[in-house]
C-alpha cells in the first residue's frame, strides 16, 4: 500500500492523537480457536490473512458490540466471495468478551473528514481487495 506525501504527513500527525483505551470488546472465533489461549493469539490471521493483516501477520479483530463481532465475519466472507458464503447458523462461532487496557490506540473513525483521512480510509478499505 502506498500513500502520497500529504497522506504520510497526516498519518504521522494522527499518531500524536493516540491515547489510552480501556473497555470491554468482543471477539468472534471459530471453534478451532475456542481455547481461551488461542482467542487472542492471532494465529488465524497469520495463517489465512485478516481484514487488515496480510498472511504472516498476527492480528485480532475486536468489536465494540457482540453482534458487531459476528457481523464482521459474515461481511468479510461476503466481500471475498461476492455473495454471502456463510451464515452464523451454518458457521458456528463463539463470541468472547475481552477486557482491553491499551497504552496507545488510534481510532481511525474519529480522524475527521479531511481529504487525506478519506484517502487513507479508502485505500485501507478497497471493496474487492482485502490485502490492506
Amino acid at each position: 500500500m502506498t500513500f502520497n506525501a500529504k497522506q504520510q504527513r497526516a498519518i504521522k500527525r494522527w499518531i500524536s492523537f493516540a491515547a489510552p483505551m480501556k473497555g470491554l470488546f468482543f471477539r468472534s472465533v471459530e471453534y478451532r480457536y475456542i481455547d481461551p489461549i488461542d482467542v487472542l493469539s492471532g494465529d488465524g490471521a497469520r495463517a489465512y490473512g485478516g481484514r487488515f493483516a496480510p498472511i504472516g501477520t498476527r492480528a485480532v479483530y475486536l468489536s465494540v458490540t457482540d453482534s458487531g463481532a459476528s457481523k464482521e465475519v459474515t461481511a468479510r466472507k461476503s466481500r471475498l466471495g461476492g455473495v454471502g458464503q456463510i451464515s452464523i447458523d451454518k458457521y458456528p462461532r463463539v463470541v468472547y468478551a475481552v477486557a482491553v487496557d491499551l497504552k496507545k490506540a488510534l481510532d481511525l473513525c474519529t480522524l475527521g473528514s479531511s481529504q487525506a483521512a478519506e484517502a487513507v480510509r479508502a485505500t485501507c478499505l478497497v471493496k474487492n481487495d482485502l490485502r490492506p
